[in-house]
């Protein structure tokens, strides 16, 4: 272990806080660490390394005086068990290029995980270009997530890939406050990409939870409380692509709510939810009285594809409790072969039949899917509960007829359905053809014509030599123009300590729309 005394230590770590802007590969994780320039930094290579089993280094390291602990690149993975977080207002670095493998065996306890943050405050977990990967098929259960947290506010998770975990990718247990997940992709993970127990203040942008497989719900995020007591509240999801996951996409469930729980409010906006084996997106409420609150969709595309994905509300009261809102939101499902089963389900309950079911609006929504069959159908129980307070705005391409199904018994059921045949001519150009580190390169998708009654949504790929999550911030593929509006802006922030490299922005429109001139365009990055 290297020498810590007082006057040496203060001196090494000063010194050491320079050391990573020597490497390129540190540097988008330095960048967002937004440490002072007294930061004092120590890098785990320091303290050892066993490239059989290197805990007991990085435990030193974690549990150092330093201001930021790096994990460098040693040219070989880290292998190692749980790594408890002990202390608050700590920065860890994982360098570009680093990978923490989870120790074969080393996971006992079915709460561990490599990551333990319980109890602390202002932590900080940053690793742009970096991997944290466990074994999926060593443990049987749901369980050890690769991040677990709980009982702690101001908590970062920025740039990881995090694979393979026997349970969730992260988890959210109760007390989680103020927490930010960016540039994070939770790949293969067995249970969730994302679970989360508590949220009062959560923002996840710019993330992939995509390929989860293994037990169930298999969701790429699952708000799912274990109490009545425990929140979701003042959440934000935006610029995420769900994708390759078996059963959820996006999964809310509040069964254990009642009256008194604290409303849930929750916004999920500029998302790709893609094709699933069940639902592309879950919505479930109290069973226990009208728990109130509100879910949110703004400017996203759920796509079924040929999946049997379906969007389902289970057991929403038709005019108290939860509120559901789909908000320039496309609903698509282009397939060879007509699609029977209706698209978006509203069920009259779940555990229990309510007499009255429904409480969704829609607000320039747009179905574009090959249908043999409605696209809104409310799935009834047992003793003729009525389909209520259904209202708002859909724009539908090529309709099939009925679009809602609405045999049962109904109540303010009004949805303006607007018929149009998706025909748009779209251009597409950047403010600039060069971008410096830490710029925004802003791309705009605009329409020709005169007909701007409808919403546009389009979607577009990210390609080229630029590492999409490292390089430049996560992106959706998804873009929508407001109705009444000509155009809309995708703003592409290259990362502070991005390496020189082109990005590719190539547009992928939906079937009748015509893109004129060239389908996309290249940023070139320089330092």
């Amino acid at each position: 272990m290297p020498d810590l005394s007082p006057v040496s230590r203060r001196t090494l770590l000063r010194m050491a806080a320079f050391a990573p802007l020597v490497y390129g590969a540190t540097h988008a994780s330095v960048a967002a660490a937004s440490t002072g320039p007294d930061a004092t930094v120590v890098r785990a290579s320091q303290f050892g390394f066993d490239p059989v089993n290197a805990t007991a280094a990085l435990t030193a390291a974690l549990a150092s005086d330093a201001d930021v602990v790096v994990i460098d690149n040693v040219g070989q993975d880290w292998i190692t068990g749980p790594l408890w977080i002990n202390r608050d207002d700590l920065t860890v670095i994982l360098e570009d290029g680093v990978t923490l493998r989870g120790l074969p065996g080393g996971f006992p306890d079915t709460r561990d995980g490599i990551w333990r943050i319980h109890g602390r405050r202002n932590v900080k977990l940053i690793g742009y270009g970096a991997t944290c990967v466990m074994n999926k098929p060593e443990y049987t259960g749901e369980w050890r997530a690769i991040v677990r947290m709980g009982t702690s506010s101001a908590i970062t998770v920025e740039g990881l890939v995090l694979r393979g975990a026997p349970g969730d990718g992260i988890i959210l247990g109760a007390g989680s406050t103020d927490v930010v997940i960016r540039n994070v992709v939770c790949d293969d993970n067995k249970r969730n990409a994302i679970s989360v127990i508590y949220a009062d203040g959560l923002l996840i942008e710019g993330c992939a939870l995509i390929n989860t497989q293994g037990t169930a719900p298999e969701a790429g995020i699952d708000f799912e409380p274990d109490t009545l007591s425990q929140l979701i509240k003042d959440v934000v999801v935006r610029d995420t692509v769900f994708a390759g996951n078996k059963k959820y996409s996006f999964e809310i469930n509040l069964m254990r709510y009642r009256p008194e729980s604290t409303p849930a409010s929750v916004l999920v906006e500029r998302c790709y939810m893609g094709p699933t084996g069940d639902a592309v997106v879950h919505v479930q409420p109290g069973v226990r009285g009208p728990a109130t609150g509100s879910v949110v969709f703004r400017d996203c595309v759920f796509d079924a594809g040929d999946s049997p994905g379906t969007v389902n509300i289970y057991g929403q009261r038709g005019y108290d409790g939860l509120h559901t809102t789909f908000e320039r939101v496309a609903f698509t499902a282009l397939r060879d072969t007509p699609r029977v089963d209706p698209f978006l389900k509203i069920w009259s309950g779940m555990v229990t039949v309510l007499p009255e079911y429904g409480n969704v609006r829609f607000a320039d929504a747009v179905l574009q899917a090959n249908l043999d069959g409605p696209f809104l159908a409310g799935m009834e129980g047992p003793g003729d509960p009525t389909l209520c307070n259904i209202s708002g705005g859909l724009w539908a391409i090529s309709p099939q007829q009925p679009i809602l199904d609405t045999a049962g018994a109904t109540r303010d059921v009004d949805v303006d359905i607007r018929a149009h045949d998706g025909a748009a001519a779209v251009i597409v150009y950047a403010d600039r053809r060069v971008a410096r580190r830490g710029d925004t390169a802003t791309v705009t998708i605009r329409r020709l014509g005169e007909n701007l009654a409808a919403p546009l949504v389009v979607r577009y790929d990210l390609g080229g030599t630029a590492r999409h999550r490292v390089d430049v911030d996560g992106l959706s593929g998804v873009a929508v123009i407001a109705p009444g509006h000509r155009e809309t802006t995708v703003p592409v922030r290259i990362r502070p300590q991005a390496a020189p490299s082109d990005l590719t922005f190539t547009l992928r429109p939906l079937p009748g729309t015509a893109i004129e001139g060239r389908d996309g365009v290249t940023v070139s990055i320089t330092a």
